[in-house]
Order: C-alpha cells, then structure tokens, then sequence
C-alpha cells in the first residue's frame, strides 16, 4: 500500500504576499475600517 502524502500545510509556511500573518490581519483591520469610515460618509452626504 503506498503512503499517503500529508497535504495539510506545516506552521512553519510563510503567508503569500506577506512575511508573517500579522500583516494579514493588518490588512483585513485597515480594510474594514475604511469601509466602515467610507459607508458613515456615503450616510452622512445622502441624508
């Protein structure tokens, strides 16, 4: 019976397009910030 390969990936895997998971998470903040701030000002120019 051949062995099955473990497709899960290890925690020593680096994120794409960032050095750490930190500037993941920076990321999804500073987006959902400026769509909040950007939505308050849609609210406040169409009232």
């Amino acid at each position: 019976m051949p062995e099955e390969k473990d497709n899960q990936s290890t925690p020593e895997e680096k994120p794409p397009l960032f050095q750490t998971w930190n500037g993941w998470y920076t990321l999804v903040l500073v987006n959902l910030v400026a769509m909040i701030l950007l939505f308050y000002l849609f609210m406040v120019y169409f009232q």
